[in-house]
Parts: C-alpha cells; structure tokens; sequence
C-alpha cells in the first residue's frame, strides 16, 4: 500500500494519528482520506479518547494535502468530493481536542489540518503555505475563511496573495504556534500536552471548544460556503487545469481566466 494512517492510543486516553507516507512529503491518496475520516470517526465516538496528537512520518513535511501530481489531466472533480473536503476539517469537527505536531512542511490541505486544530506545535524546520492559487485553486477547508481569524489579516494576505511560506518562529510569534519544539521531542511533547487536557473534566472541555469556535468564527460559516462554492466553480476552469499542468511540467503557468474562474 503507498501510504497509510497509522493509530495509535496511548495512556491518559490519549490518540495518535499518523499520516505515514514520508517519500510523497505525506501527501494523501483516496485510500488515506477515507482511512483518516475513518480514525476521526473512531476517536470522536470513543468516550475513553481525550484529546488527539495529529502528526506526519519523517522530518521533512507534516502534510502536503492531495497528491497533485497523482491526478490524471482533467480528472479534477475528486478534489471536490464530499469526504475530500471534510477529511482537511476533521480536527474542527471533533469534539475532541486536537493537538497538531508539525513537523515539517504543512502546506496546502496539510496547512488545513494544522489550521483547523486546536493547538499547535511546530518543529524550527517547520513551515506553512497556501499553494493553491499558484496553481489555479481556490484555497479552501478554512484557508480562506479561517485564517484571517488565527493570523493578522496582512500576514493571511501575505501567505495566500503572495504564496509566503510562514516559518515557525514567525508563526510562534503571532500565536498560530504554541511552541517551537526540537524535532526529537515534539510527537511526546504533544502527548504530554494531551495528556494534561486528559485530567480535565470532558464535557466541560468539549463544550469551551464548541463556544470557542461560536464565539471566534460565528460568521465562518458562511465564508465556509462562499469559499466550497468560488471552489467549486474555478475547479474545472482552464487556470486549474493550467496551474495543474505548469506544476508537472515544472515551468511557470500561464493563467488566463479572470472573474467566475471560467
């Protein structure tokens, strides 16, 4: 199998979810979407599971989303599936607090995943991206609606407007990351942090994250819909497919479509 989530449960009712296909920077295939909401699923409905460590395999990327250059020419509408989509908002969804472990590049759907957690630790070589407009994609699953929330508006503006990556000493000083945490140390520096959240009365966590979230980002829901529904429409126009194409031909792409994405 190329690629897999890995799971694990630890003392103090404390899950790990490992996203394990380090020579693909973790990129994610169909099968490790589905495994992913599967252990989301499984962890959310497990009364035993107090908070959930989100990591990557190896050192070099955390998350880089969808496997772009696993997508044939014109077969784009996967991208917009359903549980496609979802899979980027699992760590929002749970009622479970979820720690992402960074420890490498987060970018595109895996920039998703660390957004959408709850807190954040980040190894120094750590970095965040939002890729998607340079190859014609609307950035989506909260990179749009959320992000101006968790980071200064100039420097959300930065990241998608400019495609900066975010390093995590700058990210740590605007208070997207918790910590900075040496490469050795941060899978179990996590774990001691969910096992902390662990001795906390359940309910009473998972109901300050449900108001947490009505209170930041009461108006995100419908940015969620505005942002799903701009993808939707520019995810079969001629930039993605142009965006797409420069990317495996490792060239610049020539965008051309301009307002509707068409």
């Amino acid at each position: 199998m190329d690629g897999i989530v890995r799971t694990e449960v630890r003392d103090a009712g404390v899950a790990i979810i490992t996203i394990d296909r380090p020579h693909k920077r973790n990129a994610m295939t169909p099968d490790m979407i589905r495994q992913m909401l599967d252990a989301f699923a499984d962890f959310s409905g497990d009364a035993a599971i107090s908070a959930i460590v989100l990591t990557g395999a190896g050192d070099s990327a955390f998350c880089a989303g969808h496997d772009i250059k696993a997508i044939e020419p014109g077969d784009l509408g996967h991208l917009y599936e359903e549980e496609h989509m979802q899979v980027f908002l699992s760590p929002r969804k749970t009622t479970k607090p979820v720690i992402a472990a960074v420890n490498g590049a987060a970018y595109a759907g895996g920039f998703c995943l660390a957004l959408n957690s709850d807190l954040r630790l980040a190894t120094p070589e750590a970095t965040f991206a939002v890729p998607g407009p340079k190859l014609g994609i609307v950035p989506i699953a909260g990179q749009s609606s959320r992000l101006p929330h968790l980071l200064p508006p100039a420097v959300a503006n930065e990241m998608v407007m400019l495609g900066t990556a975010l390093t995590s000493s700058r990210a740590e000083q605007f208070g997207f990351v918790n910590a900075v945490v040496p490469a050795a140390e941060l899978v179990e520096r996590a774990v001691a942090m969910a096992a902390e959240i662990s001795a906390m009365a359940p309910f009473a966590i998972e109901s300050y994250k449900r108001i947490a979230q009505a209170t930041l980002y009461e108006n995100v829901q419908v940015a969620d819909a505005m942002e799903y529904w701009l993808a939707m429409s520019a995810g079969q126009s001629a930039d993605v497919q142009e965006g797409l194409a420069a990317f495996r031909e490792r060239r610049p792409p020539n965008f051309r479509a301009r307002k509707g994405g068409v």
